[in-house]
């Protein structure tokens, strides 16, 4: 998995740091309200999103599946399908975390108006 393993991956971490942490999770119970996926679909269909996957460590998005599924915002069972690879557990959304997405899409709805509020204010004094 790529997980910003590629060149030099400083200044996307910290970007990530910053403001990946903020929407990671929404956009995974998002992926996964849209689709049942294992860990490696999630990760890449980010990009989807808007995220860059090389910029983001993959230790990142299975701590977080694994902190949403002991909060019961999520639930997982190992892939039934034979597959010549290895098993993988596929990620659902649950009851809870559609209701902990809808908070959080709010939030950051208010929080886009702050920021439209700031660079407003900045075009006007600045721009």
């Amino acid at each position: 998995m790529p997980g910003g393993r590629r060149g030099n991956p400083r200044p996307c971490r910290q970007r990530m740091r910053k403001g990946l942490r903020l929407i990671l999770r929404p956009s995974l119970l998002l992926l996964m309200a849209e689709k049942e996926a294992h860990g490696y679909e999630l990760y890449d269909h980010l990009t989807s999103l808007g995220i860059e996957p090389d910029c983001m460590d993959s230790s990142i998005l299975y701590r977080d599946l694994r902190d949403m599924e002991e909060m019961g915002l999520i639930g997982s069972k190992w892939d039934d399908e034979d597959s010549k690879g290895p098993k993988r557990r596929v990620y659902r959304i649950l009851e809870e975390g559609l209701v902990h997405l809808g908070e959080w899409i709010e939030n950051l709805e208010n929080i886009q108006d702050q920021i439209n509020q700031i660079t407003e204010r900045y075009q006007k004094t600045i721009g």
